[in-house]
């Protein structure tokens, strides 16, 4: 990468000292500096605890094979930030970022905006600049003060509900539904994907505010593995209808999203970081047969390993812990009580790579941030990109 991209990576990274903005006032600020980029297209909201990044993937190509020219803003990214703004399916080009981010970043550091409120006014102006047809946005954290909220929506849904950010969100599924259902609006669709305890509360906030939709036909062929993934992308497929398009059930079959049930022989990675996401982790290990997998386990502060450790116990024979090259990582050591029997503590992700090349397959989760790394020491990318770090979402 150019050394301008460097700078505006860097510049952009300093953001976080601001941390978490749960408000609307800085996102609207910032909007109406840019001219309110967001009116110039339509723009789809998509929620939920788990399942948003593969349910946007789902959708924006179930949209782009309809005709239409797509926006795509989804976060975390994996191994550049380029990926978290995309047109029609591809990153946008960092050119564009190093030429058009200085009034965002003037305005952002001038009036105290988030990294992740930078990051979505970027998408804004870009997405206008490209003028494509539809902007899909994936939810940062919650939805009712997420940056993203500001948007006027055709339509929104919500893929899942489940404990996660509890310091933030609430400590109970009825108020964690309620912060996600803030993306839906009284006069236009609302949609859901909820199963569950998730689907209850959901019900119990919003009544009246979605219609919950249907599972997928057994017969339809979709790309990414696993139940929860079909429910992901009958939700796709809804939403396209509800702006009117005829979409292609061929388009499910066609999709890509790294990190999830990823297939790097012999290493499956999945991005699964809170017991939602491990549970349907584990349920797709055991309709696949892979009882006794080995496990290669990493996590963030602020998340729930001790319910993850016991999900991963009921289906791994061997587990080894590590510590993610992430600011926010536990060390591997103070995972260790939260598990019921021996594991192998390695600091080293790398290392404990090396020691699983040899065994048919090993399964690697528990953090984002962790697939991140594994895929870049794989694939031979770099990492972190550019040599900086943000503890940003």
């Amino acid at each position: 990468m150019t050394t301008a991209y460097s700078r505006f990576l860097e510049t952009l990274y300093s953001l976080t000292r601001f941390g978490e903005k749960m408000s609307l006032d800085g996102p609207h600020a910032l909007h109406e500096a840019l001219g309110r980029p967001l009116e110039n297209y339509p723009s789809i909201l998509v929620g939920g605890t788990n399942g948003k990044g593969s349910t946007c993937a789902f959708l924006e190509r179930v949209i782009r094979d309809c005709g239409l020219k797509t926006g795509l803003f989804t976060s975390p990214h994996l191994n550049s930030f380029t990926e978290r703004i995309r047109i029609d399916g591809r990153p946008i080009h960092s050119d564009w970022l190093v030429a058009e981010s200085e009034k965002v970043l003037e305005w952002a550091h001038g009036h105290g905006n988030s990294f992740f409120e930078a990051a979505w006014a970027l998408a804004t102006r870009a997405f206008a600049d490209a003028q494509v047809d539809i902007a899909i946005w994936e939810v940062g954290l919650g939805g009712r003060l997420d940056a993203t909220n500001v948007a006027d929506p055709v339509v929104s849904c919500i893929t899942s509900i489940g404990l996660d950010h509890t310091q933030i969100l609430g400590s109970t599924l009825d108020a964690i539904a309620r912060e996600k259902s803030a993306i839906f609006r009284s006069d236009r669709p609302g949609l859901s994907g909820a199963t569950g305890a998730g689907h209850v509360a959901l019900e119990t906030v919003a009544k009246g505010r979605f219609r919950q939709v249907a599972p997928l036909d057994s017969d339809v062929m979709v790309s990414l593995p696993g139940e929860h993934q079909r429910r992901n992308a009958s939700l796709a497929l809804a939403v396209a209808k509800e702006l009117g398009l005829r979409p292609s059930t061929a388009s499910l079959a066609a999709v890509s999203w790294p990190g999830r049930c990823e297939l790097i022989d012999p290493f499956i990675l999945d991005s699964a970081h809170n017991p939602h996401a491990m549970l349907a982790l584990a349920d797709w290990i055991t309709g696949e047969g892979l009882q006794g997998l080995p496990v290669i386990f990493g996590a963030m502060e602020g998340k729930d390993h001790p319910s993850m450790a016991s999900i991963i116990e009921s289906f791994s024979d061997s587990i080894t812990l590590v510590t993610p090259d992430y600011p926010r990582r536990i060390p591997a050591g103070d995972l260790k009580p939260a598990f019921s029997r021996p594991v192998h503590v390695v600091d080293d992700v790398q290392a404990a790579l090396s020691m699983h090349r040899d065994k048919p397959q090993t399964l690697v989760c528990g953090s984002s941030f962790l697939i991140a790394e594994v895929r870049a020491y794989l694939l031979s990318l770099e990492y972190p990109e550019c040599g900086l770090r943000t503890q940003a979402r």
